[in-house]
């Protein structure tokens, strides 16, 4: 059956079939491979010169972040005695005797606790500081700086300072209680079992506070303050706006500070190993120290790699736990 022409098929059918449309028709076509063959050369030559800039910070990441890694996933396989000593394959024997070491279980609980202490401690009076700091017109400046100052002394320094003053007979802390009549008080801080992580994670906490009361300051700032005036027409009091208006303004900002502070509650070691390596009788034991233990004082290398495996999945599973938690929050 023949189709009927239109006019509109005729014209396609000329230009077409007409020799000047039929050549225009393919050099615009050439020039388009063309242009795409030059711009793909282009972007594989750039994709190259992209890789060889990148490369000297590869290779840095390659040595001193994947090889290590590689080389405690290693270990953990391995029995080694030290350095200089040769390493004999024990399969996952290193796993089931850090499964059945008693220590282990109490510095992995010791970790928690010591995470919990430090996001409420630190975070905590980081919070309440922003609050009180923020309603300051003339003096701000002033405690900011101040109570910022602790942040720049290093954990090390921190231990040594809050050693003594824990001290239980020339220590500022008892010599204080006793002086204002509170002597039944005084406490050896960092020999009493109860005490002892509660006491060190003070320390840390004193010297986190600055950095997390600078974040909430600056968070305080970015609430809009018609929202408080329009809190005020309605009748709110004081306490009410800190519900409802100031606490949801922060909650990116509280979101923030509290991974970075159980960040920087995983990496407690130095504030620990400085005032009481982990004593008394491993009541202030961490995962960190202990690893330190293991692989520097009892040549252990390879049960010190397989705490170090288990700090990196507790690590992994924190944060994930806590990135979903924050995607909650923020639907």
């Amino acid at each position: 059956m023949a189709i009927p022409e239109t006019s509109g098929s005729k014209v396609v059918a000329s230009l077409s079939t007409t020799p000047a449309a039929a050549g225009h028709t393919g050099g615009t076509f050439a020039r388009m491979s063309k242009y795409r063959a030059a711009g793909s050369g282009a972007a594989d030559r750039d994709a190259g010169t992209a890789f060889w800039l990148m490369a000297p910070a590869l290779a840095l990441y390659a040595v001193f972040t994947l090889l290590p890694i590689a080389a405690t996933f290693w270990l953990s396989f391995n029995s080694s005695a030290g350095f200089n000593t040769s390493a004999s394959f024990v399969g996952f024997g290193n796993y089931a005797k850090a499964a059945h070491d008693p220590i282990v279980w109490k510095s992995l609980v010791h970790t928690f606790v010591w995470l919990a202490y430090h996001v409420v401690m630190a975070g905590g009076l980081g919070l309440l500081l922003a609050l009180a700091v923020s309603r300051l017109r003339f003096t701000q400046v002033f405690f900011r700086t101040a109570f910022f100052l602790p942040h720049l002394v290093s954990l090390a320094v921190v231990g040594v300072i809050w050693a003594n003053i824990y001290d239980p007979f020339f220590g500022l802390l008892n010599t204080a209680l006793t002086r204002i009549g509170l002597g039944a008080f005084t406490q050896g801080w960092l020999s009493d079992p109860a005490l002892v992580l509660f006491s060190v994670n003070v320390a840390s906490s004193w010297q986190g506070f600055g950095l997390y009361m600078l974040l909430f300051i600056a968070g305080l700032q970015n609430i809009d303050r018609s929202l408080y005036d329009a809190a005020e027409v309605d009748g709110a009091n004081a306490v009410q706006k800190l519900i409802y208006v100031t606490l949801p303004g922060l909650r990116e900002v509280m979101t923030f500070v509290v991974s970075l502070a159980m960040i920087n509650g995983l990496k407690g070691f130095a504030t620990v190993f400085v005032m009481t390596n982990g004593g008394p009788f491993y009541q202030s034991e961490l995962i960190t120290t202990y690893i330190y233990r293991l692989a520097f004082q009892s040549q252990d290398h390879g049960l010190a790699a397989v705490l170090c495996i288990l700090l990196s999945l507790l690590a992994i599973v924190i944060t994930i736990v806590f990135n979903r938690w924050r995607a909650r929050l923020s639907q």
